[in-house]
């Protein structure tokens, strides 16, 4: 696949930012830059760098994809109803058992996610079942 302006703009955006954008976002920010770039080539230089390891696709609860360059020890929190999505390092989540060798394989990258409320999410809920109860 040979470089061009847009498949370095999409890479190049996508390294640097930790808010795991949207491919309409990234187009967002090509246009913010003058690069013409379609929402079609964005899923199309996406989904190519999802094959080659390099970028991980996070769906959230909202069928909405969103996408994270590959760094290497963290795994996706994903808020099921606010779909707010926070990076949390492996050592949070696993012990250090877990390595590049884990039961015979040699991992070279991952792509977890773990679904549930964040604590905002489930500050509201509570409040709003304490505030009726109250009444």
């Amino acid at each position: 696949m040979r470089n061009t302006k847009q498949k370095d703009f999409v890479f190049n955006n996508l390294k640097l930012r930790y808010d795991h954008p949207t491919a309409y976002q990234i187009v967002s920010d090509a246009k913010l830059k003058n690069i013409e770039i379609g929402i079609t080539s964005v899923y199309r230089i996406l989904n190519d760098l999802i094959k080659k390891g390099l970028v991980c696709k996070i769906i959230t609860k909202d069928n909405i994809a969103h996408y994270d360059f590959v760094r290497n020890n963290h795994v996706h929190l994903v808020c099921n109803n606010c779909g707010k999505i926070v990076d949390v390092n492996n050592e949070e989540v696993f012990s250090d058992k877990f390595n590049c060798n884990f039961h015979g394989f040699n991992l070279n990258t991952q792509d977890i996610a773990f679904f549930g409320k964040c604590e905002n999410c489930k500050t509201v809920t509570n409040n709003k079942y304490t505030n009726k109860s109250s009444k």
